[in-house]
């Protein structure tokens, strides 16, 4: 009998590889770049099922109580107000602000709930070792989607810079929303620690199989499925499906570097007016002043914060910053064909797709505050249009990192070593 030894291509560089011995608990790297090929988790497939299914549960109760329940509450000169999530996303759409309403809602709430709730469709007729009934692999699909668009890490990190400046203003309390928004940052990323995606993927699609080597014709093309990772054989002519999850597979992302170059453009234009134009404007007392980003990080390097004011300078200018230098740079090598570090430049895109989330603290900062500082005659706190572009600088550059392909870092290379 002969051992079924799986194959797999590279995300990052393309290298096709057969994982000869796959750990208990570990992951398998690539051999060309480091990314990570597979990784498998000690706890038994069946165990591992129903544990998953036990935190996203549990997960999705501390969600509404999030959402039901204020985050903080600031008490000043007889004022009590307090500041939902859905709160801060009704302010905006009353301030004609629709895109950072949108962004907000997305971020917070929206993307979790469908992350959970996709996760629970499928997890739970799973544990049963039932089918899931209907379009479970475009659910995942959608799922791992939009688990890029889930950011209540940084929400968390904005809610103490925000309970930080506030209380220079007012008196904070912190509501029930504020830890139970802290234990679901948590569990979700157990989840997606736990969650074995290739076990997974088999337990919905039993039946498919990634291609065996020794069964094709030599020049047939191969490629992974991008959100599955299926190995495929893909046609040159017309465009393919992946037989697992149905998402559309290509060689190479199409119209990569044209649609990153776009992007990087169009968020390197916006950042001028995001850095320029006020992102939070404040009355008080019949005087209106405007804050910029840099001038937050002042305010809080100033009042004895500096560790605050280091993090809001990381997230808010050096973050956007660095990433459209990177992406900048990686344009420009694969555009000119560059033989120049491949690994390190593969290390560099991996960092665009950590780190670009993390611009979003500054956002988060603006419109709690807003939400909670609306004293008619006292003090009056808006989110300024400079926090409209910034939003839109972050989505650019988030959306450029995706439209890159890595791939094409390593294409010369391979066209050089034949």
């Amino acid at each position: 009998m002969t051992q079924y030894i799986p194959v797999t291509m590279c995300h990052d560089c393309g290298l096709l590889q057969q994982i000869s011995h796959m750990p208990e608990d570990g992951a398998v790297q690539c051999c060309r770049c480091d990314a990570t090929l597979r990784k498998r988790q000690r706890v038994e497939p069946a165990k591992s099922i129903e544990h998953t299914l036990a935190l996203v549960i549990t997960a999705l109760v501390l969600l509404i109580i999030s959402n039901v329940y204020p985050i903080i509450q600031v008490e000043t000169e007889g004022h009590e107000i307090a500041a939902t999530l859905f709160g801060c996303v009704k302010y905006l759409l009353s301030n004609e602000m629709e895109f950072l309403a949108g962004l907000i809602f997305l971020t917070t709430i929206g993307a979790p709930l469908i992350q959970l709730t996709g996760l629970l469709y499928i997890l739970l007729p799973v544990n049963f070792n039932r089918m899931p009934p209907y379009y479970a692999p475009q659910i995942y699909h959608l799922v791992r989607i939009i688990t890029s668009w889930s950011m209540l890490e940084v929400l968390m990190l904005g809610i103490l810079v925000s309970v930080v400046k506030l209380s220079a203003m007012a008196t904070v309390v912190p509501s029930i929303a504020l830890w139970t928004l802290a234990l679901l940052m948590i569990f979700i990323a157990a989840i997606l620690s736990d969650l074995d995606t290739e076990m997974l993927w088999e337990k919905i699609s039993p039946r498919i199989r990634a291609v065996e080597l020794e069964k094709l014709k030599r020049g047939t093309q191969l490629t992974n499925c991008h959100n599955c990772h299926l190995l495929c054989t893909i046609s040159p002519t017309h465009e393919s499906c992946c037989p697992r999850c149905n998402a559309a597979i290509h060689f190479r992302k199409p119209d990569s570097l044209n649609r990153c170059t776009a992007l990087v453009i169009a968020a390197s234009v916006l950042y001028i007016p995001a850095n320029l134009l006020p992102v939070m404007v404040v009355t008080s007392f019949g005087k209106t002043e405007g804050d910029t980003i840099i001038n937050g990080v002042i305010y809080l390097a100033t009042s004895g914060d500096l560790p605050l004011a280091i993090i809001l300078f990381i997230a808010s200018i050096f973050v956007p910053t660095i990433k459209l230098i990177i992406l900048s740079l990686l344009l420009t090598t694969v555009h000119f064909k560059s033989e120049w570090r491949p690994r390190e430049r593969t290390y560099l895109y991996r960092l665009t797709e950590f780190i670009g989330r993390w611009s979003m603290v500054d956002i988060f900062v603006d419109t709690l505050m807003a939400a909670l500082i609306q004293i008619q005659g006292l003090m009056v706190i808006e989110v300024g249009v400079g926090a409209v572009a910034f939003g839109a600088v972050v989505v650019l550059t988030m959306l450029a990192a995706m439209a890159f392909d890595p791939r094409l870092i390593w294409d010369n290379m391979e066209k050089i070593n034949e």
